[in-house]
């Protein structure tokens, strides 16, 4: 384990470092807007305009690795999202922090694909899974110990965003300082979305609605938590909770998918956590005690919709269309969180803030309807015919470069099978490994 560590050690350090303080960032930003009386709909929008500008990173991040390279580009990425909570702690407006959060989206989407392209490039066919294992728990863990950092100092007061800042810039310093030779500049890899529906309308519903839920989930329960009686150390353990046990979850539920079906376990995960989402709802109106268990089990189902609906793409297709196939879902995702803030947010606004977990149980419901349906349609594969369930975080295109599924030689140059129109197709340049 120490020699396949040690060549992306400074790699892992840079991601742990910048991971952390994005982790940081996004519970203390809709707690400290709270805080400052902004409204629930302009809470909302910051956390769309994240997802937003996510959203486009993945578009514009390649051209600036490609126009100066994997580590100028990296130190250009962590110096700009540098600017954002520094800004934030001069000037609390909403139209601001909108345009910030923007930038924040763009930067951060660069900083992870400079990280993930490299890893990739890093990798060999024997070393890709236990890297791609590596890297997801890395963030997982550290995006909870830095949503932990809210403990430090009341979210008002500006520690909390010069800690983010100086982290985001102690990101820059493994990868400036880095002996490791950085990747080949990128080429250019195509999204057919239209193509992607065809063959898995399934995994498409199920990455859509993981995208909306998971949009607000984290924009919207800081607001949620302090607005229903937690304070912002509960508001930001609540949100730990969550995700650990979302962790923990994914094991499970990708052994039973191996045995029982993708969709079957879809439409599954999708009820329960529909159900856990009504419970915590009940629970949270008649006290706080038994929020914390229920929520826990809302977190085991409520990541599970993403990896699946990969899963179950995968499955369909060659392991030559799987990074196309993964980029296109994570592309859906980010679509999809976009609104999850938004529709939350006013839900939130007319119905008041218990309403953030019936929105979400609404659409887990409604997406084990359709994809109850979709199995009626179409026979669930042979398990022999199924590709092995890997959990997947969701960064950006060009980690699923690291996934074991993908055979090495066939993700360096990844395009998918042509759609009938090429109107129906968006392309996006990712890192050489795809």
């Amino acid at each position: 384990m120490t020699g396949l560590i040690r060549p992306i050690t400074a790699l892992l350090c840079a991601a742990a470092i910048a991971i952390m303080g994005s982790g940081l960032m996004g519970v203390l930003v809709p707690m400290r807007a709270t805080l400052a009386n902004f409204s629930n709909i302009e809470i909302g929008i910051l956390g769309s305009f994240y997802w937003i500008g996510l959203t486009l990173g993945c578009f514009i991040s390649p051209f600036a690795i490609f126009r100066v390279g994997h580590i100028r580009a990296f130190v250009a990425f962590t110096a700009t999202v540098t600017i954002t909570p520094l800004v934030m702690s001069l000037i609390s407006d909403p139209m601001v922090w909108s345009g910030l959060r923007l930038v924040n989206g763009i930067c951060f989407a660069g900083i992870q694909m400079v990280i993930e392209s490299w890893l990739a490039a890093a990798s060999t066919d024997t070393t890709r899974g236990r890297i791609f294992g590596i890297y997801t728990f890395l963030n997982l863990t550290v995006t909870t110990i830095g949503m932990q950092l809210i403990i430090l100092a009341p979210p008002l007061d500006f520690q909390l965003l010069i800690l983010v800042a100086i982290l985001f810039s102690l990101a820059a310093v493994p990868i400036a300082l880095s002996s490791s030779m950085a990747p080949s500049t990128p080429k250019s890899v195509k999204l057919h979305l239209r193509w992607l529906m065809q063959i898995s309308p399934a995994s498409v519903v199920g990455c859509f609605c993981t995208g909306v839920t998971g949009g607000a989930f984290w924009a919207m329960t800081p607001l949620y938590a302090l607005e229903t009686g937690f304070t912002p150390v509960e508001g930001g353990a609540l949100m730990t909770l969550v995700v650990l046990a979302g962790a923990i979850g994914q094991l499970p539920i990708g052994w039973l998918s191996d045995r029982v079906g993708r969709r079957q376990t879809l439409v599954a995960v999708s009820f329960a956590a529909a159900l856990t989402c009504f419970a915590v709802f009940s629970l949270s109106t008649n006290g706080r005690d038994l929020v914390w268990p229920a929520a826990a089990i809302f977190g085991m189902f409520a990541f599970a919709s993403y990896p699946l609906g990969v899963a179950h793409a995968n499955d369909l297709v060659d392991k030559s269309d799987a990074v196309a196939v993964s980029g296109g879902l994570l592309l859906i995702y980010s679509i999809a969180a976009i609104s999850g803030p938004l529709f939350a947010s006013a839900a939130m606004y007319v119905f008041g803030p218990h309403a953030l977990f019936p929105f979400m149980a609404a659409v887990y419901a409604l997406t084990a309807v359709v994809i109850l349906l979709r199995v009626q349609v179409r026979p669930e594969l042979p398990e022999e015919h199924q590709e092995v369930f890997v959990p997947i975080a969701r960064t950006t295109p060009a980690a699923f470069a690291l996934d074991p599924r993908v055979e090495p030689e066939e993700a360096l140059d990844v395009s998918g099978p042509e759609p009938p129109n090429p109107a129906d197709s968006l392309e996006l340049d990712s890192a050489p490994q795809h």
